[in-house]
């Protein structure tokens, strides 16, 4: 079985990559917590399997009660309510929920928060110490997220120290010992929240949490358990990714001195540069589990009912079929149909957020700190080896005003 978490693959895919695609359209591998999974080895196979709720669903629930108990058998009673999630649904239940959540995201607009992230990054940069190496991660790649996603929900300033430090656990698990380390967080968080659904029920203020209590169509509302999903999808699901797009793109940009002069030397490649970043890194290494419905042959791998297949997003985005050069990085590569975000109707919810944050995060830290550089250029960093991410432990620099 293939292993998603070898430093070796997070370090350079590309030879595992070409081992996988060698051997068929699926092939096998094991993570923690989730088991023995099927993933997908080329973009087109990638996007056939999103795509397909014919012979996938992702609630293992519709396979057997039996099989939901075994995917979630380490989720402790409090935290039942998360599993009314968008990300664990299918059909008419998924398009009513996105259809209320849209209507929300559509008054909670990503350019009315540019400012805001602005102003949060200048003044995470402002509270650095440039005197000495940093460890950026933890002090901006992180922290940036975490507040925007404070802002996009409207939590008052004066929580949100404590509920990004009850939330960050949750983007350090790599096993089963650390979820259970992130528990009493994530309890004091749950409890917060749903006392702040009632407290904007009385008196509403700005901020897409407000907008969800208020959401309605059709007569339909969103349920407290629903709420609670969200929220915590939008925090986990919305700052993990952002963090290790960032901290990657980071990381190259300080290890090279002409990707980093090509960066600078052109203002508008931002954008074009932050989506080679999503592609090249693919910091969501997979998609979430889709089970078989039914027993299946896929381009030739028989696939079992129940099994779970995941969609390999990294390598869809390293496929010679689909790109130009894949293992290599073009800050301009234009088209760039990669599947960082996902595809199909669970496309990610906030990529429009998630690119913005990444494309200020990089154009404050490179213009406050031009020339910038890793503290150790000999030692690469650590992956961080989170169950389905590609992300670094720790990223440190020297910061050159």
């Amino acid at each position: 079985m293939y292993d998603l978490r070898d430093t070796e693959f997070l370090r350079n895919p590309a030879p595992q990559l070409t081992r996988m695609r060698a051997d068929g359209a699926l092939v096998r591998a094991r993570l923690p917590i989730l088991g023995p999974i099927w993933l997908t080895t080329t973009d087109a196979f990638a996007r056939e399997v999103l795509k397909d709720q014919t012979r996938f669903t992702r609630a293992p629930s519709q396979i057997s009660a039996g099989r939901a108990r075994r995917v979630f058998w380490w989720m402790p009673r409090f935290m039942r309510p998360l599993l009314k999630n968008i990300n664990l649904m299918d059909g008419e239940d998924h398009k009513r929920l996105r259809g209320l959540v849209d209507q929300a995201f559509a008054r909670s607009s990503t350019e009315q928060l540019l400012p805001q992230i602005t102003a949060i990054a200048d003044d995470l940069l402002d509270q650095i110490n440039h005197e000495q190496p940093v460890e950026i991660i933890s002090t901006y790649a992180r922290a940036l997220p975490l507040l925007v996603i404070c802002a996009l929900l409207g939590i008052p300033e004066e929580d949100r120290a404590k509920i990004t430090r009850w939330i960050a656990p949750i983007s350090s698990v790599t096993g089963i010992s650390s979820i259970f380390l992130g528990l009493p967080g994530l309890r004091r968080a749950m409890r917060y929240f749903k006392e702040d659904f009632e407290r904007v029920r009385r008196a509403p203020r700005p901020g897409l949490i407000s907008d969800l209590v208020r959401v309605e169509a059709d007569g339909d509302r969103l349920s407290e358990d629903e709420l609670l999903s969200l929220v915590f999808t939008l925090f986990v699901a919305g700052h993990e990714t952002t963090v290790h797009l960032i901290s990657n793109a980071i990381w190259a940009l300080s290890g090279d001195d002409a990707t980093r002069e090509h960066f600078q030397s052109q203002p508008d490649l931002a954008p074009l540069a932050v989506e080679e970043f999503m592609r090249v890194f693919s910091p969501v290494l997979m998609s979430k589990s889709l089970y078989a419905k039914e027993d299946f042959h896929f381009h030739g791998t028989e696939v079992k009912r129940g099994e779970a297949v995941c969609a390999l997003l990294i390598a869809a985005n390293h496929d010679p079929a689909r790109f130009t050069a894949p293992d290599e990085l073009h800050l301009d590569r234009r088209p760039n149909p990669h599947l960082g975000f996902g595809h199909g109707p669970h496309v990610c919810l906030g990529m429009q957020l998630a690119r913005a944050e990444a494309r200020i995060a990089l154009e404050r830290l490179f213009s406050r700190f031009p020339d910038l550089e890793m503290a150790h250029p000999d030692t690469p960093p650590v992956p961080a080896r989170r169950i389905g991410m590609n992300g670094l432990k720790r990223l440190i620099l020297r910061l050159r005003p």
